[in-house]
């Protein structure tokens, strides 16, 4: 069995790229902690990560560098060929569930803000509109 669930926290920015396919990719890295150690001091993991299609999208879009994450998935190594011909291969964790630990504290629209504020205008009552 193939199968890997790690929680750590997004190391940079996120860049959503395409293929020549027209499909949507995302490889980032997470930090994840280590327990922590007998004298005291913690170390983290950084673990390569490879998200697609709507899954990438919406992590670009509601994620940022430093927020907590937790992905499920399998390991997965590529193999190729360097430009001397040298045999190389690359490890990352192919995300199959991806779940927000935290969100972005600069992505909430405009307009959900206005409606929370009507919303929260209809309660607003005055002292002499209270029945007690």
């Amino acid at each position: 069995m193939n199968k890997i669930v790690l929680t750590g926290r997004i190391t940079k920015d996120l860049e959503l790229r395409a293929t020549s396919t027209g499909k949507s990719i995302c490889e980032f890295t997470i930090a994840s902690n280590r327990p922590v150690n007998k004298d005291g001091t913690k170390i983290a993991d950084f673990i390569n990560c490879r998200v697609w299609n709507k899954t990438a999208e919406n992590l670009v879009k509601y994620q940022a560098k430093g927020n907590l994450v937790l992905v499920s998935g399998r390991m997965q190594v590529d193999t190729y060929k360097d430009k001397e011909g040298k045999n190389r291969s690359t490890a990352y964790v192919l995300v199959e569930e991806l779940e927000y630990l935290e969100t972005k504290k600069d992505n909430i629209p405009v307009e959900k803000i206005q409606a929370k504020t009507q919303v929260q205008d209809q309660f607003k009552y005055a002292d002499e509109d209270l029945p007690f």
